[in-house]
């Protein structure tokens, strides 16, 4: 009897997860992490198809010191809009903490975040600009129609996330297809 139960309770469900008529649901969430970090801290957080996320940190010292950075991204595979995305930093996430943070979180498809710090010590001129951060994006299907309704979209940060900290921080969050962001600094320091 309670095998028959069982199986009878099984099958009942499994028209329920195979519904495919609701769009597909793609949330990330980071939750109380990475409280009183020191130093260096990258984090890179994805939920869906094909993101691209990069945190990237060159350092150089030296008399012709020359941190050089070249960032390429590439999506060319189209994606449905039709994708429901949330993405949420929540509680005290990265608070009181002290040094360089690079936090890329994403839900959705399609998505490019990159977050870049050069910093050299040296003589010799420099500088960077957007011809060293490349991205090429493919948001759509090629049979996307403009009558399928795109799926919501939620972006939350806490209020206390990232409180008390000192330094830089780098924050690129996204929900839906085809985002691209790129936060960039570049500190020179001349003798």
């Amino acid at each position: 009897m309670r095998h028959s139960l069982f199986l009878l309770a099984l099958f009942s469900s499994a028209s329920v997860l195979a519904d495919s008529s609701s769009p597909v649901i793609d949330s990330a969430t980071i939750n109380n992490s990475s409280q009183q970090y020191n130093g260096n801290v990258m984090v890179n957080q994805a939920a869906g198809d094909q993101q691209q996320q990069l945190n990237s940190r060159a350092i150089a010292v030296g008399t012709n010191a020359s941190a050089t950075t070249s960032l390429n991204q590439k999506i060319t595979t189209g994606a449905s809009t039709a994708i429901d995305a949330r993405a949420a930093i929540q509680g005290n996430s990265f608070s009181n903490g002290n040094g360089m943070v690079g936090v890329n979180q994403s839900a959705g498809a399609n998505n490019q975040m990159i977050n870049a710090v050069r910093i050299s010590i040296s003589a010799a001129p420099q500088s960077i600009d957007d011809s060293v951060l490349s991205q090429q994006n493919v948001a759509l299907s090629p049979n996307s129609d403009s009558s399928t309704p795109p799926g919501s979209r939620q972006v939350v940060t806490s209020d206390q996330a990232f409180t008390g900290s000192r330094g830089v921080i780098q924050v690129s969050q996204s929900a839906g297809v085809g985002n691209r962001m790129a936060n960039t600094l570049s500190i020179r320091v001349a003798d």
